[in-house]
């Protein structure tokens, strides 16, 4: 089942700093590589697992949420903000894979009978990047190692293996252990039934407490090299395009520039004297459209001027006469008349309509 608390933060669960250094005692760069977070968060792992390394090692991270994504990219020397599912990278690349996969489901598809678990899929996925030899830290519930298929695959494809879990301080909290596994090399790869065995009882919390060691007890017991590997990636990057970099292109189109220009309100620009009398209601028109309103003239000459548009119902009445007598009928028609206001720099109100 999912946490509550993990589906409210979109399947974020950072690694405690704390656990973060246990796990980089147990780590040896053998030389320069890049190191790979398929779910990075906010980056912070993968950069304390890099920090203080007498060998360069280049950090690479995918993050789907925008604002983690920012952060990581400032902790990482490679960051892209995207789906993990819509990424194009190398095989066989990376030294090292840190993956802490969402604990979820994935989104089952037309015509699927079942949808498969997220931490399964991100497992086979970013398997395929990690180097021959190459170290993968996959850090999930402990419950969840005794899924059939994650426990299978980790038995196969992996070798030089160490099952801990998170120390007591933070155990109790998370309830995540940490598999580190060396990828083997060989094409046909060899099924490790005991270690499938020892995964499918993790489904049990008191065999958990029991055999799976804390990670900072196995600190100075074992180590795991990284192989040494590329610094830089050639194929990284994602299919889907970040809207943020085509804002500066569209503000420059010129069939944009075009459309503003057509949509910005015109302007009325009232000058000079009219060509013919204004008629009442044409002034009723300016009147409406606060052309006649406001401050005319500067200096001494600075005059407020008012407008004001009267309506009124005027009523008449028509008689009509026939040989057999006569018929009344009344009409009310509106009638608009207008008041204009001037306020000269004296005080002086003036009327002119």
């Amino acid at each position: 089942m999912s946490n509550i608390g993990n589906k409210i933060r979109a399947g974020f669960f950072a690694s405690p700093p704390r656990q973060g250094e246990y796990l980089k005692q147990l780590l040896n760069f053998k030389g320069d590589c890049s190191i790979f977070d398929p779910t990075c968060g906010e980056g912070a792992i993968l950069q304390q697992l890099a920090s203080g390394q007498e060998h360069q090692i280049t950090t690479y991270g995918v993050e789907l949420d925008k604002r983690r994504a920012e952060k990581a990219n400032d902790a990482l020397d490679h960051g892209i903000q995207a789906p993990i599912e819509s990424m194009v990278i190398s095989n066989d690349v990376f030294s090292m894979v840190y993956c802490n996969p969402p604990y979820d489901y994935a989104m089952k598809g037309e015509g699927d009978e079942e949808a498969d678990r997220k931490e399964y899929l991100e497992l086979v996925r970013n398997t395929r990047y990690l180097a021959p030899e190459g170290i993968m830290i996959f850090v999930i519930p402990s419950y969840r190692y005794s899924d059939k298929k994650i426990s299978r695959f980790l038995a196969t494809q992996f070798d030089n293996v160490g099952i801990l879990r998170f120390s007591d301080e933070d155990y109790e909290d998370f309830k995540q252990c940490i598999f580190i596994g060396r990828k083997k090399k060989e094409k046909f790869k060899e099924y490790n039934e005991k270690l499938n065995s020892f995964l499918q009882n993790m489904e049990f919390e008191e065999f958990v407490m029991k055999s799976v060691t804390p990670i900072n007890v196995m600190v100075g017991k074992n180590v795991w090299d990284i192989p040494s590997g590329p610094n830089e990636i050639r194929t990284f990057y994602s299919k889907i395009e970040n809207k943020a970099n085509f804002v500066e292109a569209i503000k420059n189109n010129k069939g944009f520039q075009a459309f503003k220009e057509r949509t910005k309100p015109k302007k009325l620009e009232i000058g000079g004297n009219p060509i013919i009398n204004i008629a009442q209601g044409q002034m009723a028109l300016l009147l409406a459209s606060g052309a006649v309103n406001g401050l005319i003239g500067t200096g001494d000459k600075l005059h407020a001027v008012q407008g004001l548009e009267i309506v009124k119902k005027v009523k008449t009445e028509d008689t009509q006469h026939y040989e057999s007598g006569m018929t009344k009928m009344t009409k009310i028609r509106t009638v608009r008349e207008v008041s204009v206001k001037a306020i000269t720099p004296t005080g002086l109100i003036k009327k002119f309509v």
